[in-house]
Formats: structure tokens, sequence, C-alpha cells
């Protein structure tokens, strides 16, 4: 047997033992005996997987009885902080992402999270360096399948995630080869119609109606990000039907600018914005992050709300949608004129 990945026992004092750190899977033991707390300590002597005999044995020679020994193993068993899988060798050291849900989600909710994202399939388009960085933070996360879709070459300022090498090439080719050369069971094509749980779609300057509008209409969950012109704006992640549209935000902003239809639609035919590296690592997390929630069942923290994020703030820019009384999500068609009514990229407060 042996702890939970990153936990450790700690001595409080005499006859108070600890067991981890965060109140969220720490435990803390106490009326022991030096005796059960040697037997405690050794748990922990790295690189060894004592066994229910072995701490017997360590028991009998601090004076602890086997009945005791065996009384404070189901005790940490009951408490969440030892590592049920005990077929594991010690020597294969565990993955972060196993390890982080094992000690938060302690009653086998872990490995089922983890199922469910490597069932998952999230399509992530556009690819320039924030898009490639949004799809290697879910393959890392163990997203099963990773869709991608951007036919634009790679630009010479897309290299970081992209190597030199592969400027000029279509970045939907060369994402794929970098995605496969790094994650060996990300598969990047999925069943014939399997619909993804959840599209990604990274714009620049403003949301592009010509691919969100099909996904409201679809019924498919997705998240707009948009590279603006200092910021990057993640959100809101929008589940069709629950909760506000990519055009009800327009509708918001044309309500308190009557003017930014003209603006949004100029926007669209400009000249693709590029985020900073920081800037760009910043919103693929965030990004990463909401779409992780959404397939693992936990809470939004960002739940109908846009995080912005730019370098004048240390932290993101919590901004809350309402869904407005105009729109009608569920009866958004293409063949809807959008000049008039753009689908826009950078919050402003709704009106």
């Amino acid at each position: 047997m042996r702890l939970r990945t990153g936990l450790s026992v700690l001595w409080r004092g005499q006859g108070e033992s600890q067991i981890g750190v965060d109140p969220r899977c720490a435990v803390v033991l106490e009326d022991l005996s030096p005796g059960e707390q040697r037997v405690l300590d050794h748990l922990d002597r790295g690189g060894y997987e004592p066994t229910e005999a072995d701490l017997v044995r360590v028991g009998r020679t601090a004076g602890v009885r086997a009945g005791r020994v065996r009384e404070l193993i189901r005790l940490l068993e009951r408490s969440g902080v030892l590592d049920p899988v005990a077929d594991r060798a010690t020597s294969t050291p565990v993955p972060p992402e196993d390890a982080y849900w094992s000690r938060l989600l302690p009653d086998g909710d872990g490995p089922a999270l983890l199922g469910r994202r490597s069932e998952a399939v999230v399509t992530v388009v556009g690819l320039d360096h924030v898009g490639l960085r949004i799809a290697s933070h879910l393959a890392e996360a163990g997203i099963g399948t990773v869709l991608l879709e951007d036919d634009g070459p790679v630009d010479p300022f897309d290299v970081g995630p992209y190597h030199p090498a592969d400027v000029g090439d279509r970045r939907r080719v060369r994402a794929e080869a970098r995605l496969r050369s790094t994650f060996d069971r990300l598969r990047t094509e999925a069943p014939p119609g399997r619909r993804p749980d959840m599209v990604v779609v990274v714009c620049s300057r403003v949301a592009d109606p010509v691919l969100l509008l099909p996904l409201v209409r679809d019924d498919v969950a997705h998240v707009p990000v948009v590279v603006g012109e200092v910021d990057v704006v993640v959100g809101p992640l929008i589940i069709p039907g629950d909760g506000p549209c990519t055009r009800c935000m327009d509708l918001h902003r044309t309500d308190a600018d009557p003017a930014w239809p003209a603006v949004a639609t100029q926007l669209r035919c400009s000249p693709a914005a590029v985020a900073t590296s920081q800037l760009g690592q910043m919103g693929a997390a965030l990004t990463a992050h909401q779409v992780l929630a959404a397939i693992d069942g936990r809470e939004l923290v960002a739940d109908r709300a846009s995080l912005e994020v730019s370098a004048l703030s240390p932290l993101p820019v919590l901004r809350p949608w309402a869904v407005h009384p105009d729109c009608g999500c569920a009866g958004v068609s293409l063949d809807e004129p959008t000049p008039e009514k753009p689908v826009a990229g950078r919050a402003q407060e709704p009106a």
C-alpha cells in the first residue's frame, strides 16, 4: 500500500500526525502513541511501498498491537489518503492528472472523471498559436479525441507551439503532427457520425457568425475565443438553449452602441490580430479549464460569463452576460442577415 501521489506524512506534535496539507484532501490523526506515529511515518519513505504485513512488523517493534495497526490502516482507507490501486508498480510514475484527481476526488470519482475525458471528443477550430496551445492542453489533460480544423498556413508569429520549419505549411497538418508526436494515445479522427462534445472556435478581433451560428442551430456546446487588439476573451461557454449565445452578446453591444454592427463588420475584414505569447498561453489555459469543467460535469467558474485577459491586469476580468430578449437563440438561422446584428468578440457591459 502507499499514500496517494503527492501526499506526505507530517508530524504536528506529540501524539498528532497529519497526512496531506490542503483541507480538501488532508487528514489529521490525534491521540496517537509514539509507536503509532512511527507506523504512519513508515508509509512515507520514498520509493518504498510497504505491505500490511510490513506495517504490522514495524508496529510490533514499536510496541503497537497488530490489531491496532490494521485499525489505523482501515482508518486511512476510509479517509481516502491511501492509493486504492494496489497492483500498480511502485516504479511506475503516476501521471499528474491521475494523481491530482485521485487526491481531490478520493472516493473513486477521479478514475471516472478521467474515463469521461478519454471518451470525449473536442473540436478546435482556428489553429494559430492560441488554438494549438488549447488543443495541447486538452490532449495533455486526457481528452481522448481532439479534432483540428484550420487549412490556413502557419504564420511566423505562430512559432512557439509550432516549429520554425512549420511556417508556410497547413496549420491542421502541422498541428496534428505536433500533437500526435507528443501524445501517442491521442485520436485526431472521430468515428463516423460522432458529434463533438464541445467545440472551441478561435477568432480574430470579433467572433465569426459563419462558424458560430451553425453550432447554435445544431445544438452543439461551444466556446468562442476572440483574440483582440489588447486582450484574449474566452467564452462564455455556450450551451444552446440554456443561457446567452454570441448573438445575445452582439445585441447587448448594439443596445449600448448603435454603431457596433458597422464596426464589427469592418473588424471581420481586418488583418488577423496576434496575441503575445503570454496572453496566448493565459487564454489557452482558461479555455481548457472551462472545457474540461464542462466535460467533467463540474461547476463552471465562469458560468454565463466571459473571461478577459490582458497585460494590464494580473487577473482575468469576469464579465457576465444575459440572454437578450430579441435573440431567440434556438431559432438562429444561417439565412439570417448578420451585418445589421453581427456577432462580436469584445464584451461591453450589457445595457
